[in-house]
């Protein structure tokens, strides 16, 4: 599968590395305005500078460099790429998912997956009078934000990153932490288990390694505790540089530097705003998607002024999803696929109709959803989540399927609250979703739905941005 980085630094992205320095340094940009190729030269320099001095000691160490992805299939991704650009000797590399990292530090066993926490809140909600699905969500962004023996700080804290509807006053916050948060802690502890918050919290909490150069992509996603975690194991003069958008955010985390324990100063916050990626039909398209979503410090807009050039608009195909297919099929047909990738994305990794057509029309193609190593084979059509298909990129991109029963989105959370950060509602989140998901293509975009279940993110879409096609 060709990785498309090309990781020749830009102006703007030289003046980011041309000094290196100990410290933390945060990364900021829209989709397609080369965070992730950024975060590779940073890296590269930095263990350049690291290398230089431990050649100066004594004794020297090798760098201890680390790579941290918030899922697999970026991991593979960037190791594919970070490999080509570090020297073999003088370093210690590690690259990998948070979650990786932590349970090969802390040797846990016994560890909830994902599943099986949801499952215990919603056991625990389905008591009280809270809705469930939120309620849900509400934990587990209380879990990721506070120090387990600090969860009453949320009683009186300011709920960053979760909208202001509905409103969580005093008492509904107590009932969270009384009958939700806290009789689930329980339950582990009762039984010698432990989740991947408790594997953050640990780390946060004892010293296991001291990492020199450490590069964080897609940030945004990390929960608070994840980052204390990261920042416990960095030496004194460690350089460690985040990658971030926020408005590519798909989860219900988020936390401010101060809390975590960073003083971010000026000269080490930057932001890039080329966007060296997209058309200018593709980002204005994801732009349009995005239009009124509340955007933080963190957040930057696909700028289609800044686009590298144009192209054609974004097609979007009006049928049954058997003919949308057929449509699909029939575009791949016009792609040099030797020198061209092409990316079939969709919310929920529905292949099953799309995978035997291709089969048919005999285009090789590898689904690539939380693959920890990137594919080495010859074929250039990929088959991803959207979720997982964050930070990658490809020359064209495909996404079918996209019905309203399937990217179920509310009404436009337009009234925004003073008191808390709006923008992350379910209608707000899954436009970031798609728009992040269009946000992955260089050269094309193709979306496809039935008209009879029109998805309501195309409200926010003109007509003139895109060419509609019945199929």
């Amino acid at each position: 599968m060709k990785a498309l980085i090309d990781v020749i630094p830009t102006a703007e992205q030289l003046a980011l590395f041309s000094r290196v320095s100990p410290g933390v340094e945060v990364i900021r940009g829209a989709a397609g305005s080369g965070k992730t190729t950024t975060a590779l030269l940073k890296l590269r320099a930095c263990v350049g500078f690291y290398l230089s001095r431990a050649r100066r000691q004594v004794n020297p160490k090798p760098v201890r460099v680390l790579v941290l992805t918030y899922n697999r299939t970026l991991r593979g991704y960037i190791s594919e790429l970070a490999e080509q650009q570090l020297p073999d000797t003088g370093i210690s590399l590690e690259i990998s998912t948070f979650n990786k990292w932590a349970r090969r530090l802390t040797d846990a066993d016994n560890i909830l997956d994902f599943e099986q926490t949801e499952r215990l809140l919603r056991q625990n909600l389905a008591k009280t009078r809270l809705d469930v699905e939120f309620g849900m969500e509400e934990a587990l962004y209380v879990l990721g934000r506070f120090e387990t023996d600090q969860l009453d700080d949320y009683l009186s804290t300011r709920r960053e990153g979760r909208g202001s509807t509905p409103r969580m006053e005093r008492p509904a916050r107590q009932i969270l932490l009384d009958e939700v948060i806290r009789p689930y802690i329980d339950h582990k502890r009762t039984r010698g288990l432990v989740d991947w918050n408790d594997l953050a919290c640990t780390i946060a909490s004892h010293d296991y390694e001291q990492c020199d150069v450490v590069v964080v992509d897609e940030t945004q996603d990390f929960s608070a505790n994840e980052i204390r975690a990261l920042l416990r194991q960095c030496s004194p003069e460690a350089s460690v540089t985040f990658v971030l958008d926020s408005a590519q955010r798909i989860y219900t985390r988020n936390f401010n530097w101060g809390e975590v324990g960073v003083t971010l100063r000026s000269e080490k916050s930057h932001r890039l705003e080329t966007n060296y990626r997209n058309t200018h039909e593709i980002a204005r398209f994801a732009s349009a998607l995005l239009d009124g979503v509340a955007m933080d410090d963190n957040g930057t807009m696909p700028n289609f002024d800044t686009a590298r050039g144009h192209g054609p608009k974004p097609i979007v195909l009006m049928g049954e999803y058997l003919d949308q297919v057929k449509a699909a099929i029939e575009f791949l047909s016009e792609i040099d696929l030797e020198q061209n990738s092409v990316a079939f994305l969709h919310p929920k990794g529905w292949f099953r109709d799309l995978m035997p057509a291709l089969r048919r029309a005999g285009y090789p193609f590898v689904s690539i959803a939380g693959n920890s190593e990137w594919p080495q084979g010859e074929e250039n059509i990929a088959l991803c989540t959207i979720h997982s298909s964050k930070g990658l990129e490809f020359d064209h991109v495909i996404m079918i399927g996209l019905d309203g029963s399937v990217v179920d989105v509310s009404a436009p959370d337009d009234e925004e609250d003073d008191d808390e950060d709006g923008g992350y509602e379910p209608s707000a989140r899954l436009r970031r979703l798609i728009a992040m998901g269009i946000g992955r293509a260089r050269d094309s975009v193709m979306i496809g739905f039935k008209p009879s279940d029109a998805p309501d993110i195309m409200r926010f879409v003109d007509d003139e941005l895109y060419e509609g096609r019945d199929v």
